[in-house]
């Protein structure tokens, strides 16, 4: 029960930050990098360790830490260049769905005759169906830039 408050309040303290940034435009080049970052490695290593203690299964884990290691790669290939990933709305609701299925996974307990995990696991196989425009958008940031001549 602890992991679910310690991650509720890393999420909000997320949100907020990010609310602030953009509202105050407060924003700095290496905010933009690291972010996106720290929010990859807090879901990635969640992921894991569900995994591992059972909460969640693996096959819906995997997916997770890979587009979470490939967009953590992505991200620092264009930090590198000098450029910032635009944030787009379907990186946001599938944060939203991912960040929903962590919590009812840790969360986890005895409540109103609901099997907690197997919901978890469908607001995650939501989540994963809406990786794939942020998926695409990746790969298509990692081909090299052409040169016009």
């Amino acid at each position: 029960m602890v992991w679910f408050w310690l991650f509720l309040f890393a999420v909000s303290t997320d949100l907020v930050d990010g609310w602030l940034a953009r509202r105050l435009g407060g924003g700095t080049e290496w905010g933009k990098w690291f972010d996106p970052l720290a929010d990859k490695i807090l879901t990635a290593f969640t992921w894991i360790g569900l995994a591992i203690i059972g909460r969640s299964t693996w096959w819906l884990a995997i997916p997770f830490i890979v587009r979470d290691i490939i967009t953590g790669i992505v991200v620092h290939r264009a930090h590198t260049q000098g450029k910032a990933l635009p944030t787009i709305r379907h990186g946001q609701i599938r944060a939203a769905f991912e960040g929903t299925a962590l919590c009812v996974l840790l969360f986890h307990g005895e409540w109103l005759d609901v099997h907690w995990r197997s919901v978890g696991h469908m607001i995650g196989v939501i989540a994963i169906a809406w990786s794939f425009p942020a998926i695409i958008r990746a790969a298509i940031a990692w081909q090299p830039a052409q040169e016009t001549r």
